[in-house]
């Protein structure tokens, strides 16, 4: 009989588990003010939650229990917050939305060992700092040199100190140790680079399908930091691409998505070894189905490689029926559209150099737009002096997939035998290349 009430208890606690959790709040000057509560998952914005203050600036919100991690709190058209979600009814009060020092929560573990964590990290940082600076003035005093050395190897063990105190069924811990982490590579940069090798061996230890960091919104910002401290470092980037992508194994669409933001990344910042070393993996990479996106996006790489032969293009609109008919010792191929604003901003910059090229080294340009609307893409090539083609399809442009163009503007350089001889940035890297050829 005890143990039937027993079973009977526990499926009772089992049916009526907590399916979600509550942020009561009261911020100052909000009445009548929606808030918004939104999560994160590899790297993109969910909608968890929204409300709307009262009359008095109080609001209850709740978020799901299978919801760990950080979210942005928001108020529609005004202040955000960054608050740690895990399994915790808890309440914020915010005094004076001019300056989070006023911020206050209650009853929440989470989020007080974040904020005690960061202020400490800041504090420990200023300090640092501080000693850094006067270091160099005593290297002839032995003695107070010793003591500042001793106070920065003591300073340097605060925060990992600090962080291996912390539980790890805290959310907070790992959140912690993903934005320190963001923090230190930054600051190696110029301030540390001797702690360039433990930062490297940090990032190559985590894991990206964590759900933890998935949750965080913090990928892109650490992708970021780290290719900033190495971008001098080809093999190391490398490297840390195939640890990357091992650890994304089963998580192919989380795969495709990070394998994207690096490869941009590496493109904006002209890491180009990096940009086709991650595309050429991704194209290898048997466990996970690229759609087609992702597959125009790195098969650039392979079928647009330099050495190769570039598609014929069937020109709408122009003087020349295909791009085979030309004669020129050079074509530069230019995709583009009005509607890009990098275009407006980039293409027209190729008018200066257009007159030199064409006599000096036998170059004709070939503009293939993905505009949309006649009277826009008109209105955009009336002063090109080139040759300009457009048949309105935008992205479904035969041109524009036989290049395998995911972004504008995008442009090639082929010689006389269309064999593709550089994917060019810019104007001025097509003139720098046409002087030393």
């Amino acid at each position: 009989m005890h143990i039937l009430k027993y079973i009977l208890l526990l499926l009772s606690t089992i049916a009526t588990a907590q399916v979600e959790f509550t942020v009561k709040g009261h911020f100052n000057a909000t009445e009548n003010k929606e808030i918004t509560l939104s999560g994160y998952t590899a790297g993109e914005d969910l909608l968890l939650n929204k409300t709307t203050t009262d009359n008095n600036g109080n609001f209850t919100i709740s978020y799901p229990a299978n919801y760990v991690g950080a979210a942005l709190l928001q108020i529609t058209k005004g202040k955000k917050v960054i608050v740690l979600l895990n399994h915790e009814n808890f309440e914020m009060q915010w005094g004076d939305l001019s300056s989070t020092k006023t911020l206050k929560f209650i009853n929440s573990t989470e989020n007080a060992t974040f904020d005690a964590g960061l202020s400490l990290y800041q504090n420990t940082q200023e300090k640092k700092t501080g000693i850094a600076y006067l270091v160099p003035f005593y290297n002839d005093d032995a003695q107070k040199s010793l003591f500042f050395k001793t106070e920065l190897s003591e300073l340097n063990a605060v925060i990992p100190n600090y962080l291996n105190k912390l539980s790890d069924k805290t959310y907070a811990a790992y959140y912690l140790k993903i934005r320190v982490l963001i923090a230190d590579l930054h600051l190696s940069i110029k301030r540390y680079p001797e702690n360039k090798p433990e930062l490297e061996k940090q990032f190559n230890s985590i894991n990206f399908s964590d759900a933890r960091l998935l949750h965080s919104g913090l990928q892109d910002e650490l992708i970021d930091a780290y290719i900033l401290a190495n971008e001098n470092a080809t093999k190391q980037l490398q490297q840390s691409i195939n640890i990357i992508l091992k650890s994304l194994k089963s998580k192919p669409e989380v795969k495709q998505n990070i394998a994207e933001y690096m490869f941009t990344t590496f493109e904006k910042r002209s890491l180009f070894e990096c940009s086709e070393y991650i595309a050429l993996a991704m194209l290898t990479d048997d466990s996970c189905q690229l759609d087609d996106k992702h597959k125009a996006l790195f098969e650039q790489y392979r079928k647009m490689a330099n050495g190769n032969k570039a598609p014929d293009i069937t020109f709408f609109n122009a003087q020349k029926s295909h791009l085979y008919d030309l004669k020129s010792q050079y074509q530069l191929v230019v995709f583009g559209a009005s509607w890009c604003f990098k275009c407006v901003e980039e293409i027209p910059k190729l008018k200066k150099f257009y007159e030199n090229w064409k006599t000096k080294h036998n170059l004709e340009i070939v503009f293939i737009s993905l505009d949309t609307q006649k009277a826009e893409y008109e209105k955009f090539i009336k002063d090109f002096p080139w040759l300009s083609s457009c048949d309105y399809k935008e992205w479904e442009t035969k041109a524009a997939k036989d290049y395998c163009v995911f972004g504008t503007p995008t442009m090639y350089l082929l010689d006389a035998n269309h064999t593709i001889k550089l994917k060019p940035i810019s104007a001025e890297q097509v003139n720098s290349w046409l002087l030393i050829h």
